[in-house]
């Protein structure tokens, strides 16, 4: 219950690097979540390189200030596309937040994407635990559903990108956000 009510997504880290240890704990930790039919349909591709994960900051930045929203971004319940463009068009905006590392959560199937939600949760709450930060980046997902990013990352073009987690060492603590109440429609 701690790590469920004190993670915090991060946008600040330090410049101390993430063990592959450590990355390999947390991708451990997500492929023991469940699944439809135990199908565990979630791949992962991890970017720790400086010059690699700034090329694809500058790339998903580029995308998201230029093309019209993609379905991914457009219908993912985000309150105000125009003023997170208007944010990404600002000259110190970058996409991951400077982060030493991306976890890139790709679907193996077409009905995986859920699956690998569940997969991000438990990655997310492990970093917690071992004292990482992470920071769910889905206005990246079009960039990573890209052919030519697929490619340069040898990732199958049938694969659709679930999520990309930024990962890190937090810089400073980051304050907790209000919760509303839930909203319980029924109970019988």
């Amino acid at each position: 219950m701690k790590a469920i009510h004190q993670r915090r997504a991060v946008r600040s880290y330090t410049d101390d690097p993430v063990s592959r240890e450590d990355i390999q704990l947390l991708v451990d930790a997500a492929v023991h979540a469940p699944s439809a039919v135990n199908c565990q349909p979630w791949a992962f591709v991890i970017i720790q390189d400086p010059a690699t994960l700034a090329h694809f900051a500058d790339e998903g930045k580029a995308l998201l200030v230029k093309e019209p929203p993609s379905a991914e971004v457009f219908e993912s319940g985000l309150p105000d596309i125009d003023r997170l463009r208007q944010m990404a068009a600002s000259e110190d905006f970058e996409l991951f937040h400077e982060a030493r590392a991306l976890i890139v959560i790709y679907a193996t199937g077409a009905g995986g994407i859920p699956d690998c939600f569940l997969a991000a949760q438990n990655l997310m709450l492990a970093a917690w635990s071992i004292g990482l930060g992470t920071c769910p980046i889905g206005l990246a997902r079009p960039l990573f559903n890209q052919a030519h990013v697929k490619d340069e990352l040898k990732v199958p073009q049938d694969w659709l990108c679930a999520l990309p987690i930024a990962l890190g060492r937090p810089d400073g603590e980051t304050p907790p956000t209000s919760r509303r109440p839930a909203q319980i429609v029924s109970w019988k």
